[in-house]
């Protein structure tokens, strides 16, 4: 038997000013976001969803309470600090168009091993494989899902693909998004599926 488990980027969130927030608290959904998850929870809600596993952040929180409400019997919503965003305090609170002007950003995604940064592809990886292996063997054939952040579900992804990391760079999933990994009893990677969902 299978074990599924739904990788749903958190919705939308309010950032009028622009910035990286990455782990900066006092970011939450906005209303488009809210809507947004209102629909990921009908997405969601005919299925036999085991539990949501969420990033303590607060716009992945808010995400999942949005979700569990569309279930006739709401799963257990369980915060999990390896689902959090990567640590981006190198240039957290810097406004977008100036990302790529900031050596320590381009260090992270040009460089796997990059000693410049708190916490590189390879370390970003090894922490999001290492979590979904250990969910894997808890939920063996079970059906799952995991709110959290774009970097860490599209680097999951690479990794067990056995895809570069760098490919990172070129890579982008929408708030509100799932990306949906199959896993046989080994806890190997079948297939993947990604979703967005229209509004």
């Amino acid at each position: 038997m299978s074990t599924t488990i739904h990788f749903v980027r958190h919705s939308a969130v309010e950032n009028p000013n622009n910035v990286a927030y990455g782990r900066i608290p006092g970011f939450h959904l906005s209303k488009n976001g809210q809507k947004k998850a209102k629909e990921i929870g009908k997405y969601f809600k005919d299925k036999s969803i085991a539990v949501i596993y969420t990033s303590p952040l607060e716009r992945t929180i808010e995400t999942a309470n949005i979700l569990s409400d569309f279930f006739p019997k709401p799963p257990k919503v369980i915060h999990k600090y390896e689902l959090i965003e990567f640590n981006q305090s190198k240039w957290q609170s810097f406004p977008l168009e100036e990302l790529f002007q900031n050596k320590y950003f381009e260090s992270f995604f040009n460089n796997v091993k990059s000693e410049e940064v708190p916490e590189n592809l390879n370390s970003l990886a090894r922490r999001m494989e290492k979590f979904t292996f250990e969910l894997c063997v808890k939920h063996r054939s079970e059906e799952i899902i995991c709110v959290s952040h774009e970097y860490p579900i599209i680097v999951l992804k690479l990794k067990l693909e056995g895809k570069p990391l760098t490919d990172s760079r070129n890579l982008q999933i929408s708030t509100g998004s799932i990306t949906t990994l199959v896993l046989d009893d080994n806890c190997s990677l079948i297939e993947t599926s990604y979703t967005e969902l229209q509004k």
